[in-house]
């Protein structure tokens, strides 16, 4: 074969990998709008931090409620209104919630549903290649009506989990793998939307 005639076919496979490289690289896409139009309101609780890094669940915190908020798929009660209501339930530790605390929270957040867990990584792991980000994340959904956990999810993640071939998706910065990881996870949440705001209160 020629040259001249190789010269389309090739272009197109060099393309092709591009594209393949490049959708490698990009975060999957959280849940959309429920078809139903019906937002479930819910209340991000600060995640319990098993890092043994100072921040590092404040900052995954911060994360859970940018992805779920951008989602669209939710109503997030605000942090603030959220540090007020954990202050006013006792609340020290979101990793061990007691029935009463559960049933204040979901009243005073006008909510049923209440979304915790724990940063269980954050920090970078060595590898044949250098060090990379590493980061762990377990969530689950909180059920105000019974108390019950209704849904939960975990994720381990390191910078070198995405790539592929000539270091497409290779990720060397934590943020943005905590971002990516925590974006799975919302990905996979189910929160029932017909009854989500059975213990919201009417405003006047």
């Amino acid at each position: 074969m020629s040259a001249h005639r190789c010269a389309p076919s090739c272009l197109l496979a060099a393309l092709l990998a591009l594209a393949l490289g490049c959708s490698a690289h990009q975060p999957p896409h959280a849940a959309a709008v429920p078809a139903s139009g019906v937002r479930p309101r819910v209340a991000v609780l600060p995640l319990e931090d098993l890092t043994g890094q100072t921040g590092a669940a404040d900052r995954m915190t911060r994360v859970l409620f940018t992805v779920l908020a951008q989602t669209g798929a939710y109503e997030v009660v605000e942090p603030g209104t959220v540090d007020m209501a954990l202050s006013d339930a006792r609340v020290r530790s979101t990793g061990m919630l007691s029935r009463e605390q559960i049933q204040m929270l979901t009243k005073e957040l006008e909510t049923r549903w209440l979304l915790t867990g724990s940063a269980l990584e954050f920090g970078h792991v060595r590898t044949p290649d250098g060090e990379v980000p590493s980061v762990g994340i377990a969530l689950r959904l909180i059920d105000g009506e019974s108390g019950r956990v209704r849904w939960a999810d975990q994720r381990y993640r390191n910078g070198d989990d995405r790539e592929t071939v000539f270091g497409w998706g290779h990720e060397s910065d934590a943020d943005r793998l905590a971002q990516h990881t925590m974006t799975e996870l919302v990905q996979g949440l189910h929160v029932p939307g017909g009854d989500s705001t059975s213990t919201r209160k009417e405003k006047p």
